[in-house]
């Protein structure tokens, strides 16, 4: 009966990537290659902070080539920790604490900046870029 399942299993994860294939048309393709990458648009971000310890709860950043006009969206283990615009060059600190992943020392938890085209969260992705932080057991 275990084969079955896993069999049955197997197929179904088998056909949605080839629905997925046929639901994402050529004129699409650009598009979902963009969301797939970790860093488009102009910018870097820089963790000041590279490796913080468990009783740590700021994070300290850096931005540089971004548009210092457009509104900022700043998560940490897919939390929103910043809104708002950010100048170039400057360091910011960012509270995590009370985020619970925030501070896992098993793998390197994310802190993403976001920036879209009519400046609100949901809009068309004009600039994202992602880094990784370690967290040391203290």
């Amino acid at each position: 009966m275990k084969h079955i399942s896993i069999i049955l299993l197997v197929m179904i994860m088998l056909t949605g990537c080839s629905l997925l294939e046929e639901y994402v048309g050529e004129e699409d393709q650009g598009e979902l290659e963009t969301a797939f990458k970790q860093d488009t648009g102009e910018g870097v971000l820089e963790l000041v902070t590279p490796t913080i310890t468990t009783a740590d709860e700021i994070v300290e950043i850096k931005v540089s080539g971004i548009d210092e006009d457009k509104i900022t969206f700043i998560s940490v283990a897919n939390e929103s920790v910043f809104e708002g615009t950010m100048e170039n060059d400057k360091v910011y600190k960012l509270d995590i604490s009370g985020i619970e992943g925030a501070f896992p020392t098993d793998y390197k938890p994310k802190l993403q900046l976001l920036q879209t085209s009519d400046d609100k969260e949901s809009g068309d992705i004009i600039t994202f870029k992602q880094v990784r932080y370690t967290v040391e057991q203290k």
